[in-house]
């Protein structure tokens, strides 16, 4: 059975990630810089990169910039640590086809702010964003 702490702790990465979410889709850098910690790792296998803070508010301000940027079928589930968060990103692409690039991250938290972003996105539907 679940204590309190651990409903409230659960809620809290929920939240995080929502916020996220709002923060990245509406195109507010400033927002996921403070939900971001400032040793923050982002992993990502379109290129098995690790960015620091500075380089993952970079790909940020690039999803900004896209026309119609959204998230669809999203799906956040807690962890103990954080959380796993599903969606499928959709916006506009460069030609004006639409695109729709299924992710996953895995996130981890500790106090508010999130340490470790592991990305898994689909390659192939991410190609017409990376020119």
């Amino acid at each position: 059975m679940s204590t309190p702490s651990t409903i409230a702790s659960a809620q809290d990465h929920v939240n995080i990630a929502r916020r996220l979410i709002e923060c990245v889709t509406s195109g507010d850098a400033d927002g996921v810089a403070g939900l971001y910690h400032d040793d923050i790792a982002c992993w990502r296998n379109l290129d098995g990169r690790e960015l620091v803070k500075k380089q993952a508010l970079s790909v940020v301000r690039f999803l900004g910039t896209l026309r119609d940027l959204r998230y669809e079928d999203v799906r956040i589930d807690p962890t103990p640590d954080g959380f796993v968060q599903q969606h499928v990103l959709c916006c506009t692409g460069p030609k004006g086809e639409a695109v729709r690039v299924p992710a996953c991250l895995v996130a981890k938290v500790e106090g508010s702010r999130i340490v470790r972003i592991d990305e898994y996105a689909d390659s192939a539907a991410m190609a017409p964003l990376m020119g």
